[in-house]
């Protein structure tokens, strides 16, 4: 009896659980068709504080609900097979805002990052999907930079590779996106069209807590340097880590002592503020 009633519940329990899921699964198809998502820039700046570029982050806002951040239903998205139309609306929408950038003088220089997951990029027709989206979009490719983690090596590497190459022909750049917290990547580092690899946030706090973490961060970036890699410090909080990734060779710097992802309105505000042609740079920014 004892035996009967525990496998009862253990069998509750895994309807419960699956019940919740296809919820969550079925909430997420209901944001991606009713416009629910929506896209964040956090800036990307350079040696002397300017604005480069931004990354779009994904949010999604429930209507009379808070902001949830990717880490609540980008798992449940993956396990349900729905990260290459998450993916697709990512890239058009952020696309979209790079295309009013290039009609604005203070912001015509900007590049937008878009982070790209493995099953989105294995899908047959990816390659085809971003050249025809970047010409409906009339966008130059050079201005979007797609970001890899090293999860994409756990794929058909040859298949991964040849659609790099086949896009970085086309024009777009690649960045390799939390850069030394894995070791498989050291293999395909040669292979791969890469043009800048991110430093992982946790080398750059580690860089300003001992020397041991300074020396790893610092021969992190002195391999991308070395492989003509522009090394971008992410996870940037005080004025000293960046000081200290400057001296290491870092280009382009990405953080909260810079600024915390903002809404379009906003972005556009700071990257006016912050452009080449502004004298002070982000330091006017992080002194306020």
């Amino acid at each position: 009896m004892a035996a009967t009633v525990i496998l009862c519940g253990g069998i509750a329990a895994m309807h419960v659980d699956f019940s919740r899921h296809s919820e969550k699964i079925r909430a997420i198809q209901h944001a991606l068709y009713n416009h629910e998502f929506v896209l964040f820039y956090q800036p990307l700046l350079n040696a002397a504080g300017q604005i480069s570029g931004a990354e779009a982050l994904l949010r999604w806002q429930e209507p009379g609900k808070e902001m949830v951040p990717p880490s609540e239903f980008i798992p449940d998205a993956q396990r349900a097979g729905l990260m290459p139309a998450v993916g697709e609306w990512v890239i058009d929408n952020a696309l979209s805002a790079l295309a009013a950038w290039q009609r604005d003088p203070a912001m015509a220089h900007l590049t937008i990052s878009v982070n790209i997951t493995v099953d989105h990029l294995m899908k047959a027709d990816f390659v085809e999907r971003l050249i025809h989206l970047a010409d409906v979009r009339s966008v130059a490719p050079s201005r979007v930079k797609l970001e890899l983690t090293e999860s994409v090596f756990a794929s058909d590497i040859e298949t991964v590779v040849a659609k790099m190459h086949a896009l970085a022909a086309a024009g777009f750049r690649f960045s390799l996106d939390d850069f030394g917290t894995g070791f498989s990547s050291l293999n395909y580092l040669r292979r791969l069209p890469l043009e800048q690899i991110k430093i992982d946030r946790s080398f750059i706090s580690g860089a300003t807590e001992g020397p041991k973490g300074a020396v790893i961060a610092m021969n992190i970036a002195r391999m991308g340097l070395e492989l003509k890699l522009e090394v971008l410090a992410e996870g940037i909080e005080t004025a000293e880590q960046w000081l200290l990734m400057q001296g290491f060779g870092c280009t382009a710097f990405q953080g909260f002592y810079f600024s915390r992802p903002l809404s379009y309105s906003d972005f556009r505000l700071f990257a006016h503020r912050n452009s080449p042609g502004q004298q002070n740079g982000v330091a006017a920014e992080v002194s306020q």
